[in-house]
């Protein structure tokens, strides 16, 4: 028992330093972001199953181990002015807000990636299947990164998400990935 703690805990420390390898990945003409290596598009089978909303986003990308770690780039064409990313971050905080059973916030600001301004929500959402329509009715917990950005008054939206439980291993690559944002 003794040796196989240690073996465990040798290849987790093993694993925590390891340095995640980055792809420079194109999403269309106008949008590239760095994933971590391995992750793959999403098939439009995988995209209808996993995004409920009226539009598919642009691109979806997973880990290709489990596929419970995504990341989705969308663009919404509302018509935002620049200067109104406040108002637009209220109005999001409060659509995430109303998605979900509970959301806890942990990060909530603006950050300038290149000559862009995003609103970035970091948070954790509950989601509880009261109505019995799952089979097992299974309360589902996620940690959710998005960047919200006004380019060319259209919304750009990025968003990575995990299971909470891997949010202490993910949550700085999802910094990483939706930071490494290049519109051309």
């Amino acid at each position: 028992m003794i040796r196989f703690a240690t073996a465990f805990l040798t290849i987790f420390i093993f694993m925590g330093f390891q340095q995640m390898k980055y792809v420079k990945t194109k999403v269309n003409d106008s949008i590239t972001l760095s994933l971590p290596e391995g992750f793959r598009l999403l098939e439009k089978a995988e995209i209808d199953r996993k995004y409920v909303a009226a539009k598919a986003p642009l691109a979806a990308f997973t880990d290709a181990m489990s596929g419970t770690v995504d990341i989705g780039v969308n663009v919404a064409f509302s018509q935002w002015n620049p200067e109104d990313l406040e108002i637009m971050k209220s109005f999001y905080k409060s659509n995430i807000m109303g998605l979900y059973d509970e959301v806890r916030f942990i990060t909530e600001e603006v950050v300038q990636i290149d000559d862009e301004k995003y609103a970035v929500f970091e948070f954790v959402s509950v989601v509880r299947d009261e109505e019995g329509t799952s089979f097992d009715q299974a309360t589902t917990s996620k940690y959710t990164r998005i960047h919200y950005g006004i380019i060319n008054r259209k919304t750009l939206l990025l968003n990575f998400t995990c299971p909470v439980s891997q949010q202490n291993m993910w949550a700085p690559v999802a910094r990483h990935v939706l930071e490494s944002v290049k519109i051309k």
